[in-house]
């Protein structure tokens, strides 16, 4: 009897270990080319033959922000032929504030960020590069946008070392406005969110978020890098 409890326990620990483990499994680019219903591939055709600027507005829409295979197409075939000027596009709008208030009134550019982040990821190898240089040259806030865009983004070592190396840089990146409830999320905070996102890492609070204490966000956050040393 005391050998079956003995081997219990072993189990019990084992399935511990594998919970508070970290899947080490490196994001990989989209598939764009699946199959979609001809309605859908309709949709595609009508926005390659915008400009790009013309083309990022439509992409903003309900139908693609909603169906990711059908917007990771649209983004390769309306791009994939002049990516220098898809990437720069999404480039821009990182530079800008996810939100801000302008004239007393609240603007939320979240929208506008999640498809520059989709075209980033559509486009990894070519925009890498581009997108580390603009972290590095960038202000507080435009480094959090460059966090918050490089969760999924394939490349590997090179993004999970931006990643990781962000977990201690405790400035903060959000502005604060009136709506806000709590502190401004800080630079590392948003890489805490993404390094969880990134390598789906269990048994850690999910996200980060305003209403968490910076004490609570330090504690999860040194948790977060024990876990991650399993990584090296």
């Amino acid at each position: 009897m005391k050998r079956n409890n003995f081997a219990i326990i072993l189990v019990i620990s084992f399935l511990a270990l594998l919970i508070t483990s970290v899947n080490a499994e490196e994001p990989q680019r989209p598939d764009v080319n699946k199959a979609l219903d001809s309605e859908k591939e309709a949709r595609v055709i009508e926005v390659i033959s915008l400009t790009p600027g013309e083309a990022f507005e439509q992409l903003k829409s309900v139908d693609f922000i909603i169906n990711q295979d059908l917007l990771h197409k649209a983004i390769f075939e309306t791009f994939g032929h002049r990516k220098k000027e898809g990437i720069n596009l999404a480039l821009r709008y990182l530079t800008l504030p996810q939100r801000e208030i302008i004239n007393g009134k609240l603007v939320d550019r979240t929208d506008d960020h999640f498809v520059a982040k989709k075209i980033l990821s559509v486009f990894p190898d070519e925009s890498v590069n581009k997108l580390l240089k603009l972290y590095k040259k960038g202000d507080a806030m435009v480094k959090g946008n460059v966090i918050r865009a490089s969760g999924k983004i394939a490349c590997g070592e090179r993004i999970k070392n931006l990643l990781i190396k962000a977990l201690d840089d405790k400035t903060f990146c959000e502005e604060e406005y009136s709506e806000m409830e709590g502190v401004p999320l800080r630079i590392c905070d948003e890489a805490y969110n993404q390094l969880v996102l990134r390598y789906k890492i269990w048994n850690v609070l999910r996200a980060i978020g305003n209403v968490y204490t910076l004490e609570d966000r330090d504690y999860h956050i040194g948790v977060l890098k024990e876990k991650l040393a399993s990584l090296n």
